[in-house]
């Protein structure tokens, strides 16, 4: 049986031929055999929308889907120093130095210097905070490659006292900016080369965390080593001045002598205070730089023997610093990263072009379907002023990175020098050792047979232990010097990090 016929509604448009009763035919409410198949248009609309309204509800649920969360994460309250030695992290596979990762870590027993060294890498707070930065980076980088979002726009329009119009407008537009196709690789580019240029500010942070804490513990091991002679020397002098000062009450010696000896005691005093001072000062320091909490039991091993191949490793490595210093390293990224942002800007100045897509429908149930094109004409901007900058940059970069070379030349070769007279006053130093020493035994004896006095025998005795610190204080020299080498070089401890790790930095 064949439905009735649904009526149109009031002023739409006669359905097309193909569709209508035929003119010859009598009115009798029914619709011939195909219009059963077609829903009325009021019933076509209704389904429009709803299928317009669930395409809709998944576009938003799709949306929402890949939108990232938030969740606050207040501030601490407290500080976070660790209180105690072995809440230090000892996982030396996190480390991009590589004899620093084969180093044994043993929290149990004196820690040596290259021990030390690995804690600072791992630890410490300064580079935790650079490692935050190669995250930004890192999100830098991945936002450098995505696409932007085409832009989506909607209208709707509804009449109001208007006899022709037949029904809602409505407008949607979808655009999308060709430009960003155009700069994306150069944007992209830039964005690989700054990461690389962090990842090697990184690198660089922490061979100069370990270089510090080599620095802080041959400090703290030449006070510590130093201090048994200056007391052996300070009871030497007191004994002296209490045998002297009774020598001037019998009147057997000057004054002078008592008061002398008083100066010299004095002075050895002064010099031990600071020795503490300093102490306490390079201890703090170092703690500092493991994150320690003040005053965590933190025992040290003896001065480090430096290797006599130090130098010429340095020198050999002098040639070819510009691949080994990863700070040298950084700024060849950053000027390549700058290159490319040159570039970007000059792309930017040809006209950027937009397309887009619309579909809309007018109140009088006119439906069209159209495309649109936008650009920008480049008359009085035209990314000029982007491209002065970027060229001001890069030949910023370009002086700086030279200037880095050549300071590091010349830091090398004064390094060098300094080892060179302090060597040969080391060995100036021990070369005198063995007669002084046998000076103070022979004095020692002769004090025993009563051929010479005390004083006597003590001046022998104050002679060697003189003799000795200058020798200490000579050796802390050279160990500073030769690790400022092995900085300035990328030999010894450093030796094939940059090449073995520039792309991927220690993390914790």
């Amino acid at each position: 049986m064949i439905p009735d016929c649904v009526p149109a509604p009031a002023g739409h448009r006669a359905m097309p031929q193909a569709l209508n009763p035929p003119p010859a035919a009598p009115r009798t409410g029914k619709l011939p055999l195909l219009a059963a198949f077609v829903p009325p248009l009021r019933s076509q609309r209704l389904r429009a929308r709803r299928l317009s309204q669930a395409v809709s509800l998944a576009t938003l649920l799709l949306v929402l889907g890949g939108c990232a969360g938030y969740r606050p994460h207040p501030l601490a309250e407290q500080p976070d120093s660790l209180q105690a030695l072995r809440s230090l992290r000892v996982d030396t596979s996190r480390i991009a130095l590589p004899r620093l990762a084969a180093q044994p870590i043993e929290l149990d027993k004196p820690l040596p210097m290259g021990t030390v060294a690995a804690l600072a890498v791992l630890d410490n707070p300064q580079l935790r905070l650079a490692r935050d930065r190669l995250g930004v980076a890192q999100a830098q980088a991945f936002a450098a490659g995505l696409l932007p979002d085409p832009k989506f726009s909607a209208t709707r329009d509804f009449p109001r006292h208007s006899p022709g119009a037949t029904t809602s407008a409505y407008s949607y537009g979808l655009d999308f900016d060709l430009g960003s196709l155009l700069t994306r690789p150069a944007a992209e580019a830039a964005a690989r080369e700054h990461l690389g240029s962090v990842n090697l500010d990184l690198l660089w942070q922490e061979w100069q965390t370990a270089a510090q804490a080599q620095l802080l513990y041959v400090r703290l091991a030449s006070l510590q080593a130093r201090r048994g002679p200056l007391l052996r020397e300070l009871a030497l002098v007191r004994q002296s001045l209490r045998r002297t000062r009774a020598a001037v009450a019998q009147g057997d010696v000057p004054r002078g002598d008592a008061d002398a000896l008083w100066l010299r005691l004095q002075s050895l005093r002064q010099r031990l205070d600071a020795d503490q001072r300093s102490r306490l000062s390079l201890d703090a320091s170092l703690h500092a730089l493991l994150g320690l909490a003040p005053g965590v039991p933190l025992p040290l091993a003896g001065l480090p023997a430096i290797r006599p191949e130090a130098s010429a490793q340095a020198r050999a490595a002098l040639a070819r610093v510009a691949d080994i210093r990863p700070d040298l390293l950084a700024l060849r990224a950053g000027y390549a990263s700058q290159e490319q942002s040159l570039r970007k800007a000059v792309l930017e100045q040809f006209p950027s072009v937009s397309v887009g897509l619309s579909r809309a429908r007018d109140t009088s149930d006119v439906n069209t379907v159209g495309f649109g094109l936008s650009f920008n004409l480049p008359l009085f901007n035209g990314s000029r002023g982007r491209i002065a900058v970027a060229r001001a940059t890069r030949r910023e970069l370009r002086d700086a990175y030279q200037l880095r070379l050549d300071q590091t030349q010349s830091e090398v070769e004064q390094a060098l020098a300094q080892l060179r007279l302090l060597r040969r006053q080391q060995a100036a130093l021990r070369a005198g050792l063995p007669a002084l020493r046998a000076t103070a035994d022979a004095a020692s004896q002769a004090l025993a047979d009563g051929s010479y006095t005390l004083q006597q025998a003590q001046s022998r005795q104050l002679a060697l232990l003189d003799q000795q610190l200058a020798l200490l204080k000579v050796q802390q020299q050279q160990a500073e010097q030769a690790l400022s080498l092995e900085l300035l070089t990328g030999a010894g401890l450093y030796r094939g990090s940059a090449a073995s790790s520039a792309s991927n930095p220690s993390t914790s």
